[in-house]
C-alpha cells in the first residue's frame, strides 16, 4: 500500500511496495507538485505499469539512457550547464561504451569514478558523479533497475587547479586580446573570434553571447542590455536569474567590432567557440582556460585596478555579493594585504 509525505509546499513523496522477481521493492519518488501526482505515479507502480514497461530498458545502454534523461528532465538549463552534461555522456560513451543499464552496479561505478580521476581534478570527477548519480536515482525509483548503484560511492581524482589557474593574468589577457583583434582584422564580425572578444570586455556568459542581438547594442549611451541567453538546442530564453538581466557599459573599442552587425551578434556554438580558444591559446603559449574562465578574468582585471566589488558584482550578473566574494577570494586576500599596509602607514604618519 502507498503512502504519501508533504515534504514542502509543492513538494510530495510517495513510498510504494511491489515484488520484482520474488523479491519485495519499495520504490520511493518526491519531487510530485501534488498529492495526485504522487498518488498516479504509485499506482502505476503497483499496478505493474512501471514493471512492463521495463523490459524496453532490458537492452538499454546506459549512455542512451543518461541522454534521454538529460533531454526529458535538463532541457531548460543555460547552456553552459547543459554542456557540462554533455561532457559526462561523452565520457561514459568512452569509458562505458557498452555497458547496459540494468547490468550497470555499484562496482561499475566505483571503476569508473578510480579510472575516470586517475587523470582528471576532483572538482571534474564530482560533476559526473553528480550527473550520472542522478539519472541512476531517478531509473532506481521507476522502477527500471533494482538497485540502487550510487550508494557509498567514493570520489577520487586529482587535485584541481588553484584559483590563480582558473583566470588569466592582465598580462596573457592582453596577449589573447590583441591576437583576437589580429583575426578580426582578417575576418570581421567572424561570430567564434567577436564572442571571445565580448567575453574579454564584458564578462558576459557564453548563452548570453549566443543570444546578443543587434538591438541589444546602444551605440550612442555605449551599453550592452543583457536580457537573455541561447540553450543547447538554439533556442532563446531567459536569463540564468533576474539578477542576470543587466546594462554593461562597453568600451570604444568592443563598440568597434560591433557597428555594422544586424541580427544575431555571434551565431555561434557553446563547443565552436571553446575550440577557436584552445587554438588560440595554444598559439599564443599562454595558461589553458575554458571560455567561462574569459569571464573571470574580466572580473579579476576589474578588481586588480581598484573596481568596486559592487559594482563588479552587478555588471557580472551575480545573484549576491557573496558570489562574487567567493568566486575571487584568492585575489581579495591578496589586496586585503595591500590595504592592511595602506592603513598601517595611514595611521602611523597621521598619529
Amino acid at each position: 500500500m502507498a503512502s504519501f509525505v508533504k515534504l514542502s509546499p509543492n513538494n510530495w513523496r510517495a513510498f510504494t511496495s511491489i515484488t520484482v522477481n520474488g523479491k519485495k521493492k519499495r520504490p520511493s519518488k518526491q519531487g510530485f507538485k501534488t498529492k495526485k501526482e504522487a498518488q498516479l505515479w504509485a499506482s502505476s507502480i503497483e499496478s505493474g505499469v512501471a514493471e512492463s514497461s521495463k523490459s524496453k530498458y532490458e537492452d538499454m545502454l546506459l549512455s542512451d539512457y543518461f541522454e534521454n534523461w538529460v533531454d526529458t528532465y535538463k532541457n531548460d538549463l543555460e547552456s553552459a550547464t547543459i554542456y557540462q552534461y554533455q561532457n559526462t555522456l561523452d565520457n561514459i560513451k568512452k569509458y562505458l561504451p557498452h555497458t547496459i543499464l540494468t547490468d550497470f552496479t555499484r562496482s561499475d561505478f566505483q571503476n569508473f569514478i578510480n579510472d575516470f580521476g586517475s587523470d582528471h581534478s576532483k572538482e571534474t570527477v564530482a560533476k559526473r558523479k553528480n550527473h550520472i548519480s542522478q539519472s541512476l536515482k531517478d531509473a532506481y525509483a521507476d522502477g527500471i533497475i533494482d538497485k540502487d548503484p550510487t550508494i557509498r560511492i567514493k570520489l577520487v581524482g586529482l587535485n584541481g587547479k588553484s584559483a590563480d589557474d582558473k583566470f588569466l593574468e592582465t598580462d596573457e589577457l592582453i596577449k589573447l586580446n590583441n591576437y583576437v583583434l589580429t583575426k578580426l582584422a582578417e575576418y570581421p564580425h567572424a561570430s567564434s573570434y567577436l564572442a571571445i572578444y565580448i567575453s574579454i570586455h564584458t564578462g558576459m556568459r557564453i548563452g548570453e553571447i549566443m543570444a546578443l542581438d543587434s538591438s541589444d547594442i546602444h551605440f550612442k549611451n555605449k551599453v550592452i542590455s543583457v536580457n537573455k541567453a541561447l540553450d543547447q538546442y538554439g533556442h532563446v530564453k531567459s536569463t540564468k536569474t533576474e539578477y542576470s538581466n543587466r546594462v554593461i557599459t562597453v568600451d570604444d573599442d568592443l563598440l568597434a567590432q560591433l557597428k555594422g552587425i544586424d541580427g544575431r551578434v555571434a551565431n555561434i556554438s557553446n563547443y565552436g567557440a571553446g575550440k577557436t580558444l584552445k587554438k588560440a591559446i595554444k598559439e599564443l603559449g599562454i595558461k589553458e582556460v575554458t571560455f567561462h574562465a574569459l569571464r573571470h578574468s574580466h572580473g579579476s582585471l576589474l578588481l586588480s585596478q581598484g573596481v568596486d566589488i559592487k559594482y563588479v558584482s552587478k555588471r557580472l550578473g551575480h545573484k549576491n555579493i557573496s558570489t562574487t566574494i567567493d568566486t575571487y577570494t584568492h585575489l581579495l586576500d591578496a589586496q586585503k594585504v595591500t590595504e592592511d599596509e595602506r592603513t598601517y602607514n595611514i595611521m602611523s604618519s597621521i598619529f
